[in-house]
């Protein structure tokens, strides 16, 4: 009794198993089935194939070598177009065919200070590349005499086999439009006797002017160095701002952004600015790093005018900006 029951629980168990694998077996069919109708065989193909590797590093190499070569050539063709007069048509030749007669003028302008500030890849066929290129330009009335505005102007440039030429003259175009403010995370303007506050200033004081030792103000894993030969003679002030609400009175860090006006020659010159990340250690603050951007808030955060908006979240309620103000440099101590 007990061996015919077990044989008759495995051949059950055997059908079943049959059962669930054509089941199984009948849905990879239907999908299949659906792809091929909806996308054909390549997308039955797709569907079970690796994706395509992005580009080799030989093709980005070349891709930038390109890339150079017609802004290089957009730069020189502009300048020359631009302050060509009517006796140098054959002159352009070298650049663009069918320069229109009559399309110059009798005396050359001065062009000088060109910028390409825009390149793009605009086609690409075979082995031939177009790329648009827009250049900005200082353009005098006469020798001497240049003017401040900049001019901007595009151009199309053919690469055939590392051969380029203008595709037309160039054209005027619009200057780039102005960007917008990211919102930085320091929300406080810390007082000239905080701990944030003193510690940045002399730090900085040492950083630029080799009075003070730096190592003072640094952490031992910091590798900030003085700049050698000191560029200025003496910091006056400086303005500090910090992601702390109360500037180094109990945090154990804060990212700080100090301002100062440094001296040379006995002049006031333009004031620098030093995103510095800062620890608390033993009770002392000092400096880990100056950081390669100003701290900013999370989520990026889009400032318009004296407004904020989330960037992530899209129109909300704007958050007012507040100025800070200065404060004088303290003496090279320490808390």
């Amino acid at each position: 009794m007990t061996t015919e029951g077990r044989r008759e629980d495995s051949g059950a168990d055997l059908l079943r198993r049959m059962a669930a694998r054509r089941r199984r077996d009948n849905i990879i069919a239907a999908v299949v089935a659906i792809l091929a109708i909806i996308g054909g065989g390549h997308a039955v193909m797709d569907a079970f194939s690796t994706p395509p590797s992005g580009p080799s590093d030989d093709s980005t190499i070349l891709l930038i070598g390109r890339s150079r070569l017609a802004e290089a050539f957009a730069r020189e063709f502009i300048v020359t177009y631009l302050s060509a007069n009517s006796g140098q048509y054959e002159r352009l030749a070298d650049f663009v065919n069918g320069t229109p007669q009559g399309s110059l003028p009798s005396t050359g302008r001065l062009v000088t200070d060109p910028i390409v500030v825009y390149s793009t890849r605009s086609m690409n066929a075979a082995n031939v590349d177009v790329w648009t290129v827009t250049v900005s330009v200082r353009i005098g009335r006469r020798a001497g005499a240049v003017e401040e505005a900049r001019q901007y102007y595009r151009v199309a440039v053919s690469v055939v086999d590392g051969r380029l030429r203008a595709l037309s003259i160039p054209a005027a175009v619009s200057p780039p439009a102005r960007g917008l403010d990211l919102a930085q995370s320091y929300s406080t303007t810390c007082a000239t006797d905080s701990p944030l506050a003193q510690v940045a200033s002399g730090f900085l004081q040492a950083l630029l002017t080799g009075s003070g030792d730096l190592a003072r103000y640094v952490t031992s894993d910091s590798t900030v160095e003085a700049l050698r030969p000191p560029p200025f003679a003496s910091v006056e002030s400086a303005t500090v701002t910090a992601d702390d609400s109360e500037c180094g009175a109990r945090s154990a860090s804060a990212r700080v952004l100090a301002t100062v006006t440094p001296k040379a020659d006995g002049a006031v010159t333009p004031a620098l600015s030093y995103p510095l990340t800062m620890v608390r250690a033993a009770g002392q603050w000092q400096v880990r790093s100056v950081d390669p951007f100003p701290a900013l808030r999370l989520p990026v955060t889009l400032v318009t005018g004296q407004e904020t908006r989330d960037r992530s979240a899209g129109a909300g309620a704007p958050t007012r900006t507040t100025p800070s103000s200065a404060a004088q440099i303290p003496s090279a101590t320490q808390n």
